[in-house]
């Protein structure tokens, strides 16, 4: 009877332990995943609207650009801000792509769209008076020739 009751406080003891050491590794392994920061943690990301811009060579329409763009921003900043970015993201492609007669339409491999899109991005935080905008992806980026168009 002894060697029973003995056999049983230990069955007892090793029970509690395992179950606390099986509860403390768990709650390490958590608060270990939980505290690993991720770049894109809170960031939130937003469409914008299409934008046509006319292309004038030599006084006369040579095409149009057809672009829409993603951004990824900090969802508590976009929430804080008065104006949407999504007018100033507008604003900087078409004076961008309006005013630069460098760009050559008819080969867009040769176009450096990274310096582009990271150009945009910089010029429309600066506008913002604060790093809003941490990337400004290509959603849709075409050139229509006129004579494509009925």
């Amino acid at each position: 009877m002894k060697s029973t009751v003995i056999g049983g406080l230990w069955l007892c003891g090793v029970v509690a332990l395992s179950a606390h050491l099986a509860a403390d590794w768990r709650a390490r392994a958590a608060a270990g995943a939980a505290a690993e920061p991720t770049y894109f943690s809170g960031v939130t990301y937003e469409k914008t609207r299409p934008v046509t811009v006319p292309i004038v060579r030599e006084g006369r329409i040579a095409g149009y650009v057809m672009a829409q763009f993603v951004y990824t921003a900090d969802a508590r900043e976009l929430r804080e801000l008065r104006v949407p970015p999504e007018s100033f993201i507008m604003d900087a492609t078409f004076q961008a792509l309006f005013s630069d007669e460098t760009i050559d339409f008819a080969d867009l491999r040769a176009f450096d769209m990274r310096g582009f899109l990271g150009g945009l991005a910089r010029t429309v935080n600066e506008r913002l008076g604060q790093p809003v905008i941490r990337d400004l992806l290509v959603e849709e980026f075409n050139f229509v020739d006129p004579a494509q168009l009925r």
